[in-house]
């Protein structure tokens, strides 16, 4: 099973990151807002969309590892481009408002993921029971797939043990 991305949210980051690259590489646009504030921002709303970005076909550490590792990368390598595409200076603060956006924003993500979108996927995976044998048994649940099926964090079910076959919706009552 490969790596699928939500395309509506690949789309937004696309955009997101054309209006970055505009908004820092040229000075068509000056914001009213501090240079730290804008990088704050840039970076959390990137590193959040990132995230949401990939489909739950792929393990839950495993977005959030690609998520970590993508943003720190886009946090250090945009500063690098600015210093050689533009003729603003590196700035370390820069790099480190970029990665407290970051890690702000991508907490924020974890958050809403554990408590908004995980919870509505066991209860749509469940029809609206929002429980069972078969969610307390196999614990996560990753974020809803296109076809508004949710599917199960196959990391955690293989470090229990279990095969999806094991269970039957009888056996969730």
């Amino acid at each position: 099973m490969g790596a699928r991305l939500r395309l509506p949210v690949v789309a937004a980051l696309a955009a997101w990151l054309a209006l970055l690259a505009v908004l820092g590489f040229t000075r068509l646009l000056a914001l009213p807002v501090g240079d730290k504030a804008q990088h704050f921002v840039a970076f959390g709303v990137l590193g959040a969309l990132l995230f949401f970005s990939f489909q739950a076909a792929i393990p839950r550490r495993r977005a959030w590892a690609a998520t970590a590792a993508l943003t720190a990368a886009a946090c250090l390598f945009s500063e690098a481009l600015q210093r050689v595409l533009t003729t603003r200076p590196f700035e370390w603060a820069d790099v480190a408002a970029n990665f407290l956006g970051a890690a702000t924003f991508l907490f924020a993500a974890w958050m809403a993921d554990r408590w908004i979108v995980q919870p509505r996927a066991a209860r749509a995976f469940h029809g609206g029971g929002g429980g069972g044998a078969t969610a307390t048994a196999l614990g996560r649940y990753w974020a809803l797939d296109p076809d508004a099926q949710a599917s199960v964090d196959l990391e955690a079910a293989s470090e229990l043990g279990l095969e999806l076959d094991d269970f039957d919706d009888d056996d969730a009552s």
